[in-house]
């Protein structure tokens, strides 16, 4: 008798960062049915802005966007079911469920939460406002907008260099606006150094933004001096490091952080439910990490499903 297909979440994988879809990918690959969950519609996550991936050990330079869009086609070809819905709750029961924001519900056997993490915010006033009028979390797709003009990049970890190297092709300052040393790879440091367009501004954070129906400047402090100053630009561009974005999981599984807490297996301490990518406690933020998480914990999960079947099999 063939086996029913009423249960198309057989394992469900929340989030379509490149962890998430290298896990779909390889657990369509070994013939599970599998449904990827997303959201925002970003695949690849925040990975998907970046202009060209490091580290993927394979030859050429690929962005972001192309490595995602590749890893989604090979999991859709590969039978993946995809559905375009942000997750409300994910209950951890007796029976796993899964409701998304249209109010649907799922009941797989497993799930992997790949949900990633997102832009940690500045925390001064009226900052949500300037969200695109101004203020941006992607050179690559927005830096176009400043063309001629000057804009600030806050931060001083890869993230930051390599967007500011970006805008530094486009706009007329790049004004790097940094607590401490730049804590970036030291080829990105000495590529960003080399642009007579850059502007180094030490030891200093953002207290304010300036503008009404846009961003015109940003109101700064010197954090050793204490002195205040003042610099005009058009665009903002903040990489000061990124929060887990879990909402629907129970705070018991995370750290004090809000990442989720894994083993070596990256099973949390319910072993139906992982977590892999910059959501979980311990990632290292490598791409080849994230994606090798995700294959890690497809297979983790499906030896899970077939213990259980078999299992099943021999108590019937």
């Amino acid at each position: 008798m063939a086996r029913p297909l009423k249960n198309l979440a057989e394992i469900a994988v929340i989030g379509g960062g490149l962890a998430g879809l290298a896990a779909a990918r390889q657990l369509t690959r070994i013939g599970r049915l599998v449904t990827l969950f997303e959201g925002s519609g970003m695949y690849g996550g925040q990975v998907a802005t970046v202009e060209q991936v490091d580290g993927l050990g394979a030859p050429g330079h690929f962005s972001g966007q192309d490595v995602a869009i590749e890893l989604l086609e090979q999991a859709r070809k590969a039978g993946a079911r995809v559905i375009d819905v942000p997750i409300a709750s994910l209950e951890i029961g007796a029976r796993l469920t899964i409701t998304d924001e249209e109010g649907k519900t799922h009941h797989p056997e497993a799930v992997i939460i790949a949900s990633g993490a997102h832009a940690r915010g500045l925390g001064v006033p009226g900052e949500e406002a300037f969200v695109g009028r101004g203020l941006s979390h992607c050179a690559t797709c927005d830096g176009g907008f400043f063309r001629g003009e000057d804009v600030a990049v806050i931060g001083g970890g890869d993230a930051a260099v390599t967007e500011a190297l970006v805008l530094t092709r486009t706009s007329r300052t790049v004004y790097m606006v940094c607590r401490s040393p730049l804590r970036a790879k030291r080829e990105y440091i000495e590529k960003l150094d080399a642009k007579e367009n850059v502007r180094f501004l030490w030891d200093s954070e953002v207290t304010g933004i300036l503008g009404t129906d846009g961003v015109t400047g940003l109101s700064l402090r010197n954090v050793r001096s204490g002195e205040a100053s003042e610099i005009t630009c058009a665009g903002l561009f903040p990489f000061i490091g990124s929060e887990p974005s879990a909402p629907f999981i129970s705070a018991k599984f995370k750290d004090k952080g809000g990442y989720i807490m894994t083993g070596a297996d990256y099973a949390t301490s319910d072993p139906r439910v992982f977590a892999v990518g910059a959501v979980r406690a311990g990632y290292g933020g490598n791409v080849a990490q994230a994606m090798a998480e995700g294959v890690g914990a497809a297979e983790a999960a499906a030896r899970l499903i077939a213990s259980r079947k078999i299992r099943d099999k021999i108590a019937a």
